[in-house]
């Protein structure tokens, strides 16, 4: 892979490679194309999920930074902020948390794991998710870290804005996911068209947008958005992918223009499931017994069923469908998904 990646520090959180499954039934529902689902809902660390891979970069730097606490912010219902909580008690760091409520802040889901982990959880009363890139919430993250400090932590503030390291580690992880993906392609005997997957920060789909270029794949990359619209989300994708590059020295540069998304599937705004994702999650357990959440991978499925269906995947492209993980939300959205 790129030398540059290999001088980082990484800590093992999850269990690589992850499967990639042929999903024929789903495939036959929906009447084409073939899809492949990569499992990193089965990485093994707190239920699964893609946040695994980077956090293996962004808590490796913690811990050379000596720190016994971990902070940071999200949603109520994040799989980030659990992941995270639990990467952290594995190597022996506490977390500390400053939560948008969401849709639903009860005890139940993610929220109900972190009560389990030990979590310190503040949920704000706003739900708007656009504030975290801001200054509002990095100044109340510093605030909880000063907290820690006087108690005798050493916190490790993991903010999700460029410039901040965090973030750019967060990219790497999925870089390497890319060269992952394709060892898999060859060992299968397969040449996919497309991967497909549901679009938050951003971070995700940059890594392997970088990584796919850097190794010159035949696969394009399609994000479904799930919290920003669409030139919002395309610009995040480029400069997390530019940021990236230019940490690793890969000389890679990408623009919004070259960003493929897609924001028909995200509906009234992050968190609310529309009604074609809770269809793609009862689609997808009962053709592949596979479970999908409400907040992410439930909207990205809905995306690519309904992208097949304009055309824009055809009958004979092989996709792939990465499921970021998030199935503990499933829980918490009891109301909604159930019917």
């Amino acid at each position: 892979m790129i030398p540059a990646i290999d001088k980082l520090p990484r800590v093992q959180l999850g269990f690589y490679p992850t499967p990639l499954t042929d999903a024929r039934h789903l495939s036959a529902e929906i009447g084409g194309p073939r899809i492949f689902i990569k499992r990193d809902d089965l990485s093994g660390l707190a239920l699964g999920g893609n946040k695994a891979r980077k956090l293996e970069f962004i808590l490796a730097e913690a811990k050379r930074r000596g720190a016994t606490a971990l902070v940071s912010t999200a949603s109520a219902q994040s799989n980030f902020c659990l992941q995270t909580a639990a990467a952290g008690r594995r190597l022996g760091m506490k977390s500390s948390f400053v939560l948008f409520k969401g849709v639903h802040n009860e005890t139940q889901g993610n929220l109900l794991l972190q009560n389990i982990l030990g979590s310190s959880v503040e949920i704000l009363e706003t739900a708007d998710m656009s504030l975290v890139h801001g200054s509002f919430i990095s100044d109340k993250l510093d605030a909880v870290a000063e907290e820690l400090k006087a108690k005798g932590e050493t916190p490790y503030v993991i903010k999700h804005s460029l410039p901040e390291l965090a973030a750019i580690l967060g990219v790497v992880g999925w870089v390497t996911a890319a060269e992952e993906l394709n060892q898999q392609f060859e060992q299968l005997g397969i040449e996919p068209d497309y991967v497909v997957l549901a679009n938050g920060g951003g971070g995700t789909q940059a890594g392997l947008e970088l990584g796919a270029r850097y190794l010159n794949a035949r696969w394009k990359v399609v994000g479904i958005p799930v919290l920003n619209r669409d030139e919002a989300a395309r610009k995040a994708v480029a400069d997390q992918a530019t940021a990236a590059s230019d940490f690793l020295g890969m000389g890679i540069s990408m623009s919004p223009d070259e960003v493929e998304i897609h924001d028909d599937y995200l509906g009234e705004g992050y968190g609310i499931p529309t009604p074609g994702c809770l269809d793609a999650i009862r689609t997808m357990a009962q053709t592949e017994a596979i479970f999908l959440c409400p907040v992410y991978t439930g909207k990205g499925l809905a995306g690519l069923i309904d992208l097949s269906k304009k055309g824009r995947f055809s009958s004979s492209d092989t996709v792939v469908f990465v499921h970021t993980g998030g199935i503990p939300a499933l829980f918490a959205y009891n109301k909604e998904v159930a019917r």
